[in-house]
């Protein structure tokens, strides 16, 4: 059975069933090249969202690092015979929180100072610098390869 508009789908002419696959056949070849313009568009979108995640998530971990360490610091009382052993602790407790960590290695973080304030109204703080470098996937035109990542955390001491 014919509808009223069947004509348009099934052309009785043989000039328009060969026009039509030409037609096609101009349209592949028009996505191709347009794929062809857009793939390292496309590429560099994603390597980019990689490299930024990467970066976010290494940010993340040394904050969290150095959040740990000045956890430990906060929750021990040290006196001056003590302070080695303390500022060590204060190292473990930073490594043990970065150790899950992908890119990490416990030869590159560095754990620069642990210093022990206190302010005028005699409450003693505690701030712990943790830094840990960076490396970018891709060299990118005006951003730095390789950055270091310096996060510092201060707690006031509980005890």
């Amino acid at each position: 059975m014919r509808t009223r508009w069947s004509f348009l789908r099934c052309p009785r002419n043989p000039r328009q069933i060969r026009s039509r696959g030409r037609r096609r056949g101009h349209r592949k070849a028009a996505v191709l090249v347009e794929f062809a313009l857009l793939l390292p568009l496309l590429i560099l979108i994603v390597l980019g969202c990689i490299d930024f995640g990467r970066f976010a998530y290494m940010f993340i971990a040394v904050t969290n690092g150095a959040r740990a360490g000045a956890e430990y610091a906060v929750m021990r009382p040290v006196t001056p015979a003590s302070q080695p052993f303390w500022q060590a602790g204060v190292e473990d407790a930073v490594h043990d929180e970065m150790s899950g960590n992908r890119g990490y290695e416990q030869a590159d973080l560095v754990v620069p100072s642990v210093t022990l304030t206190s302010d005028p109204l005699n409450l003693k703080r505690v701030r712990v610098r943790v830094q840990h470098p960076f490396e970018t996937l891709v060299n990118w035109p005006g951003i730095p390869h390789q950055i270091t990542l310096t996060r510092d955390v201060e707690m006031r001491v509980l005890r």
